[in-house]
């Protein structure tokens, strides 16, 4: 059973930096299948028993990474109290995968990174419909910020905003609107 595991990751990793590999040279709605799994070393099937798209690999990819940063700072990154480090821990993180998202912004796909933020921070089924309005203003905010981060060189940020003052923010501004 191990075995299978292992050679199943080895299909992942091996579609994954195929078309890390091909995006360097063109943009991500110019590859095809059987170009990524020709560079990949692997079959058409073992890329359709993975994925639907090709842009699931990089969904997939980073949801699993950024799912286990969460899981693993969970204690030291709480939304419910909004601590000033988190754009810092977040950003930090997504920093190491800055060429996957440089390569991602280049193809004009950015919405791969919306979409892992709302898969990771936005409503689901189980939410009641108080909680899914806020969750899904909640991570809008974080894939805007992030989105904005990234378009200005993923470098400086504002340290001192924090996700509590951005709910403030918007609070005073919907409040001047009545």
């Amino acid at each position: 059973m191990k075995r299978s595991n292992s050679a199943h990751q080895l299909v992942m990793d091996s579609l994954t930096e195929a078309l890390l590999q091909l995006m360097e040279k063109k943009k991500l709605s110019q590859i095809s299948i059987s170009e990524l799994c020709e560079k990949a070393g692997v079959s058409r099937i073992s890329f359709y028993r993975n994925y639907d798209y090709i842009s699931d690999i990089l969904t997939k990819y980073l949801l699993a990474d950024l799912d286990l940063w969460w899981e693993e700072n969970n204690n030291s990154v709480d939304i419910h109290i909004a601590p000033q480090d988190f754009w810092k821990e977040l950003f930090s993180h997504l920093k190491k995968h800055e060429r996957i998202i440089r390569l991602i912004y280049k193809s004009n796909e950015s919405v791969i990174i919306k979409n892992i933020i709302f898969q990771s921070c936005g409503p689901d089924r189980t939410c009641d419909e108080n909680e899914a309005f806020a969750r899904a203003m909640l991570a809008g905010m974080i894939y805007g910020y992030t989105d904005e981060w990234i378009k200005r060189g993923m470098q400086d940020y504002p340290e001192e905003l924090s996700i509590r003052e951005l709910l403030s923010f918007l609070d005073r501004t919907l409040n001047k609107v009545d």
